[in-house]
């Protein structure tokens, strides 16, 4: 028995770590509603967590920011990484980190110590900002007047730059325009139909190879990286949009299994543990027989059921112990999930917040059946003694 609840506790360690990255001891520097941010004389010293229709942060963050909205506008001092998703985004403060932004207008005009990963369909680094390590972007159209200080990995449809470039440029280019005052520094390869233009005064230090692209090859040379990043933003609203419908229809049943959840964890994570493990036991042991085949699709089905229903109830089991003073299930859903999918993008985190969300959501789901059951049970002998 000792060793069953050793195991339990590590099993929640797991999701422990996972809330442990998104700071539950800065729960109080959780801003959520239609316009929030922090304002110009105002200091966050710990992580931010913002969410809203329109995010302003004018102030200093001494630590990491992750914001969603609609409209994020980011002119303070960020002293630690940011991650944002928003349709317009615009960067203008002083950021000591890493950025990590995906939207459909990304406007930077900032100085960033770091390195800049950025999915958009329009991005523009203006004539004042400045990367100063590396720049990965996928869009449809760059247009780059500022300075990245090393190398830049694209896949556009349209690259044009009028600043500098301090390293080299690979990627998918389907059309490469260097300025009158754009200068490559470092060598450019890159996978095209079409050569370079370069205008009077624009330099490129090194060699030019461009590869044509097969004929067979998808003609959007570009999609690739677009594709990564707008998988990223289909997956937050897809995944934020099932889970709020669900927490609408049934707001009960989460309330109700969250609390067991936080209260017994390891309880709850020994269940998510079985069923990961017995499951597919079951499935395949009635795969192979004849008789069981149809029990084993329907095995199947729940199992996919559940799979995809664990993301929710961990998203709203992190927005519970994130919010705990908030009665609005709603808000309470759309914010664990909103962070809960930011983290699975990040590399290790991720496959730990993955798998941890994996575990606690399938056992919710599965102690919810059974509790289920034991009342149907009830009912049937109340029922029986009746009759």
């Amino acid at each position: 028995m000792k060793n069953i609840k050793i195991l339990a506790m590590g099993l929640c360690l797991v999701l422990v770590s996972a809330l442990t990255f998104v700071g539950l001891a800065s729960a109080q520097n959780f801003k959520a509603g239609d316009m929030v941010g922090v304002a110009s004389n105002e200091t966050v010293n710990s992580m931010l967590f913002a969410a809203g229709n329109n995010v302003d942060i004018a102030g200093t963050v001494n630590g990491d920011v992750y914001c969603a909205g609609q409209t994020l506008t980011i002119s303070g001092t960020i002293n630690g990484d940011v991650f944002c998703v928003g349709q317009t985004v615009l960067v203008s403060g002083t950021i000591n980190g890493n950025i990590r932004i995906a939207g459909q207008t990304v406007t930077l005009n900032s100085i960033v110590s770091g390195s800049a990963t950025i999915g958009a369909q329009t991005l523009v680094i203006d004539k004042n900002a400045s990367i100063g390590r590396d720049l990965l972007g996928g869009t449809s159209d760059t247009t780059i007047n500022g300075t990245i200080k090393r190398d830049m990995v694209a896949g556009a449809k349209d690259l044009n730059i009028n600043g500098s470039i301090g390293g080299n440029i690979n990627g998918y280019i389907e059309s490469l325009n260097v300025g009158s005052a754009g200068v490559v520094s470092g060598k450019i390869e890159y996978t095209s139909k079409n050569n370079p233009f370069i205008a009077d005064g624009g330099k490129i230090v090194g060699t030019v190879t461009r590869t044509a692209p097969k004929e067979t090859a998808n003609k959007n040379y570009y999609a690739p990286m677009v594709f990564t990043f707008g998988w990223i933003i289909y997956c937050l609203i897809s995944w934020v949009l099932l889970a709020i419908v669900l927490v609408a229809l049934f707001p009960r049943i989460f309330a109700e299994t969250t609390e067991k959840a936080i209260k017994k964890p390891g309880a709850i994570a020994l269940t998510g543990l079985i069923g990961v493990i017995l499951i597919p036991v079951l499935f395949v042991i009635l795969l192979i027989t004849f008789i069981g085949m149809p029990l084993a699709f329907l095995v199947l089905f729940a199992w996919i059921l559940i799979t995809l229903l664990s993301t929710p109830f961990a998203g709203y089991l992190l927005g519970r112990v994130i919010m705990t003073k908030s009665k609005q299930p709603l808000a309470i859903m759309a914010v664990g999930t909103v962070i809960l999918i930011f983290t699975y993008f990040i590399p290790i985190i991720g496959f730990i917040t993955m798998l941890g969300a994996y575990l606690f959501g399938m056992g919710m789901i599965l102690n919810r059946g059974k509790q289920l059951i034991g009342i149907s049970n009830i009912v049937a002998k109340k029922n029986t003694k009746k009759a």
